[in-house]
């Protein structure tokens, strides 16, 4: 146990090994559905399936104990599937260029990010971002989280009519158990039971087996595939292409965006970003991690939205993401039980997470509307956009705008209008 203090500093934190644990644990059974969809996505680029979901959970594993050794955060590392889905669907699949191309680019913009990282830029950048478009994407997160799970659970459905949402059918099952599943939650968050988020999903899951909608694995275990054709698929050659400059400019402020909004969005929820170390080491974590994951055959990742289940949970130190990696690393074997948690049983963790994360908007001065509009502005372009980076970018143009016209120009600075302009340019060359 001591040498579990001296590395994590537990009792400056305010936790212990068992709640560390607890919280890994809770994060990684609400990030579990990344081991189906993750690969799903990148077949359809041509990627091997079961290749891509053994190469993703050992690379969940490397990356999430260096973000937990290194910066000592409880943030699980894990390819972004909005990224995942922007190049598998839009530079791929819709604008013609491979996958090993697109990889190569992730690689590069890592060792760019990395740099910058090194020599504090990245850091020093996010501490000039207003307050406002900080609580825009805290708050924006969590909206993103409630519109995520009331999809996952039925809720909400896409239509392919010209009204895009639809309500779900509630007199179906996954519905009303994944209702059962919130009310659940909430009321073993509210008697403060630990492994409240853990304990939902169990039950709803053992649930939907006895009401016939979830079938029993036909194994406990199986041996993980070979990720061995997923490995190294990156072609350099194309980024030469001059059609695939501006696809590569936009894919470089998107890794950069996604990463770092998760991690203000996870520090300011948790009021853990008070200094330039807070960020520079998670940081360097993702900028080597965005290096790495196209050798591992994939996409950009970062910081997980879905460690703030565990923060919620009790997780303050590394000991979190370690406890995250390490059952992704046996989840390969366990994969047949894992694969069978519906998404009704881990959708409302991420509600009651995406609830909490929307309340940092009472931080907002409501009497200024140069301060509030930006915010509703970005908030709204993140949800209704259904694209968290576009969103971010979005703010970026409308916050300094606001405030020359209201005539507070002294509350920007040289990095939001340099933001302001690399935000232009990204609407202009983006792949529509």
């Amino acid at each position: 146990m001591e040498f579990l203090e001296r590395i994590f500093k537990l009792k400056e934190n305010n936790t212990n090994v068992k709640t560390e644990i607890l919280a890994g644990l809770t994060t990684f059974f609400t990030m579990s559905y990344l081991f189906i969809l993750s690969p799903k996505i990148l077949a359809t680029t041509g990627l091997d399936f079961t290749s891509t979901l053994t190469a993703t959970g050992l690379f969940v594993f490397l990356t999430s104990v260096f973000m937990g050794l290194y910066a000592n955060k409880p943030y699980a590392v894990a390819p972004f599937l909005g990224e995942t889905a922007f190049i598998a669907f839009t530079v791929c699949a819709g604008l013609g260029f491979s996958i090993k191309t697109s990889l190569g680019a992730i690689l590069v913009c890592g060792v760019i990010l990395l740099f910058l990282s090194i020599f504090n830029v990245r850091a020093y950048i996010v501490k000039q971002i207003p307050e406002a478009i900080k609580i825009a994407f805290c708050t924006g997160l969590g909206l993103f989280f409630i519109f995520i799970a009331l999809r996952d659970i039925g809720i909400v459905n896409f239509t392919q009519n010209s009204i895009p949402l639809e309500i779900g059918n509630f007199t179906k099952l996954p519905i009303f158990l994944g209702i059962i599943s919130f009310l659940t939650l909430i009321t073993l968050v509210k008697k403060k039971i630990q492994g409240a988020v853990l304990i939902s999903i169990a039950l709803t899951t053992i649930l939907g087996i006895i009401c016939g909608d979830v079938e029993l694995p036909k194994a406990i275990i199986s041996l993980p595939a070979s990720p061995v054709q997923s490995l190294m698929q990156i072609d350099f050659s194309g980024l030469l292409n001059k059609d695939f400059i501006p696809i590569f400019f936009v894919i470089f402020l998107l890794v950069n965006i996604d990463t770092a909004g998760a991690l203000i969005g996870l520090s300011y929820k948790t009021n853990q970003g008070n200094g330039d170390n807070d960020f520079k080491k998670p940081m360097i974590v993702d900028s080597i991690s965005t290096i790495i994951a196209p050798l591992f055959g994939t996409t950009t990742p970062g910081a997980y939205l879905d460690s703030m289940t565990g923060i919620n949970a009790g997780g303050r130190t590394g000991l979190t993401a370690i406890t995250v990696g390490f059952l992704f690393l046996l989840g390969l074997i366990f994969t047949p039980i894992i694969t069978i948690i519906p998404a009704y049983a881990y959708a409302p963790a991420l509600l009651y997470v995406g609830i909490l994360m929307t309340t940092v908007i009472e931080n907002t001065d409501f009497k200024d509307i140069s301060e509030f509009a930006p915010i509703i502005f970005t908030i709204s372009t993140m949800i209704f956009t259904y694209n968290i980076g576009s969103g971010i970018i979005a703010g970026f143009i409308i916050y300094p705008i606001m405030k020359l016209l209201c005539g507070q120009k002294n509350k920007t600075n040289i990095i939001t209008w340099i933001l302001f302009v690399l935000s232009i340019i990204f609407f202009i060359i983006y792949p529509y």
